[in-house]
């Protein structure tokens, strides 16, 4: 048992210190598998192996056999029958039935890239059908998250058929508007939600009466089955829904929702997808752009595409995210993504000040981070509050001006559904408005109230207890970093929510600072008494820090990822700790 504060101030154990050796060899000869991969299934208590390691959709969710992906079928994991349990989807055939007959409709989507992906999708595909698509993106710096009054007037103007998508769910007073107009809306979200106006149609697996347990889907997920269902409805026909699982693997990943068995296969047959020819085009320039070289993963979704897609609504242009997935021309596509390549570039700029002008000694004794400055970009705060959360374990909350009004992000590990939270906090009339999932949450306050809220927080959260406890899945020699290790890890991905990316142990290994960059990021030798090598990245850490504490020993035990170099193509750790 470790019992030593590691480099970061973590202790680190074994993830299953019983896991059976027998076990883990019949689990490998069984299936044909590495001992390495054996062990990672089991610590993720796998127990139909060869399911999760050929994930694919079931037949019937292409009704027809409708697409074929690398000369084999989409099979095996959701039905129409399961699809059907969503509240309110069969409420949704009158609705696109006008749609069909009006030949227009109006879209209010989130500025995030769930929204942006669930948006494009309904625009590439409704187009189809010579259907005209008004797609609106609030602004995130003045209109912030969900419906608004001048947005729906907007909408209204051009369609009576209102699809509203990765938000709305708790817009009440939003959805009787539209009903007063004589509008008729649809919402597609999978926000916290404990009521709705009973003449909006909410197709939601978080409403109180879901039956779907369909609740760990995104909102471009659900956009997805929904078009599935009306296809099997024949309310619209003869279209390939499948070929839009680029976009529904982009937003799943970038959501942060868990990957359990159905998100899992969406986003494996998605970045097939993706690493095709048939690939958003949009998608495809934003790889370009980044100089990616090697094939597509999760890792790019998440860390590359992801925060680039989201660059154009943090810096006040949110339409960007879905003018890039929604355009079929790759000359416009490729434009757009010049563009937020250089938003993305000054996001970076603003966030890197931001957090260093942060002291989270001023959260030393509390079991929260809450940071508020009127003067910090109201784009960025979502991700301060998430990177403040990942340096010390602590639900963050992160607040600036907007207007005459504070608006901020909250971020956690999950101890505490911080979505819920933001509900119950508007109830109490603490903030004005709020809402988000159960690790990310958005909300809007009074300047006055900041300090109330601060202590309503604080209350909720004094029962965590802040884990400084980290877990390895298994002891590796570095002779074993190699291209074999890296097809095991292959095989277990993608990686995720509940499914997350293995972390291991080298014993007694020498280090040696090779090369720094931007004075955070340090390139590494690592070597062992054996005579094998293997270089790799420690990022985002002090350097003068890091020079001293290896100054105090020769060798050390390090925990760290196993990746492929995007440019050299090497195999290389990515070193999360060391002690």
């Amino acid at each position: 048992m470790i019992t030593k504060q590691s480099f970061n101030g973590f202790y680190w154990y074994p993830y299953n210190e019983n896991l059976n050796d027998d076990l883990t060899f019949e689990v490998a000869q069984k299936n044909n598998i590495s001992i390495n991969l054996s062990k990672l299934l089991l610590n993720r208590n796998i127990k139909k192996v060869s399911n999760f390691l050929n994930s694919k959709l079931k037949e019937n969710i292409s009704i027809s056999q409708i697409m074929k992906l690398n000369n084999s079928k989409l099979k095996e994991n959701i039905s129409i029958s399961q699809i059907m349990k969503l509240n309110n989807i069969t409420k949704t055939n009158s609705f696109f039935e006008k749609v069909k007959k009006e030949k227009k409709i109006s879209i209010f989507s989130d500025y995030d890239v769930d929204g942006a992906c669930a948006a494009a999708i309904c625009k590439k595909l409704l187009s189809q059908f010579e259907i005209e698509v008004y797609t609106y993106i609030p602004n995130r710096l003045n209109e912030g998250y969900g419906l608004n009054m001048h947005a729906l007037d907007k909408l209204l103007d051009f369609s009576s058929n209102i699809l509203v998508l990765d938000c709305g769910s708790n817009n009440i007073l939003e959805q009787e508007y539209i009903n007063k107009k004589g509008a008729q809306v649809v919402i597609v979200d999978h926000h916290e939600c404990d009521n709705f106006f009973e003449n909006a149609i909410v197709v939601n697996p978080k409403t109180p009466d879901d039956q779907s347990k369909l609740d760990d889907l995104c909102a471009t997920a659900l956009t997805f089955l929904l078009f599935v269902y009306l296809k099997n409805e024949r309310i619209f026909e003869s279209f390939d829904v499948l070929q839009y699982l680029d976009l529904v693997a982009l937003a799943t990943i970038c959501d942060l929702v868990p990957l359990g068995d159905i998100n899992r296969t969406l986003v494996k047959q998605g970045l097939k997808i993706i690493n095709s020819e048939n690939s958003n085009k949009g998608i495809q320039t934003l790889i370009n752009q980044a100089k990616i070289k090697q094939s597509i993963s999760e890792y790019h979704l998440g860390y590359i595409l992801g925060p680039r897609i989201n660059a154009g609504g943090r810096m006040g242009e949110s339409l960007l995210g879905f003018n890039l997935l929604s355009s079929d021309n790759i000359h416009q596509a490729l434009q757009y993504s010049q563009i937020i390549e250089g938003h993305n570039q000054n996001r970076q700029k603003i966030q890197t000040k931001i957090v260093s002008s942060i002291d989270l000694n001023d959260s030393k004794n509390q079991n929260l981070n809450f940071f508020y400055d009127e003067k910090w970009h109201i784009g960025i705060v979502g991700i301060i509050a998430g990177r403040l959360m990942r340096l010390n374990n602590k639900p963050s909350f992160v607040m600036t001006n907007s207007n005459e009004f504070v608006v901020g992000s909250g971020r956690s590990q999950g101890e505490k559904n911080i979505g819920q939270l933001m509900m119950r906090a508007a109830e109490k009339g603490i903030i004005i408005k709020g809402g988000g999932h159960e690790k990310a949450c958005g909300f809007t306050l009074k300047e006055e109230k900041i300090q109330e809220f601060k202590s309503f927080l604080k209350e909720e959260t004094q029962d965590i207890e802040i884990n400084n406890q980290k877990y390895f899945e298994s002891q590796l020699d570095l002779n074993v970093i190699n291209e074999k290790l890296i097809n095991d890890l292959n095989l277990l991905s993608p990686f995720g929510q509940q499914n997350p990316e293995p972390i291991f142990k080298c014993e007694n290994i020498k280090i040696e600072i090779i090369k720094v960059f931007k004075e955070k990021h340090t390139k590494l030798k690592f070597s062992d008494n054996l005579g094998s090598s293997c270089e790799g990245m420690f990022f985002d850490i002090p350097i003068d820090q890091l020079k001293s504490y290896l100054s105090q020993s020769s060798n050390f035990d390090c925990y760290f990822k196993v990746k492929k170099d995007t440019y050299s193509n090497k195999t290389v750790i990515h070193l999360e700790d060391i002690h």
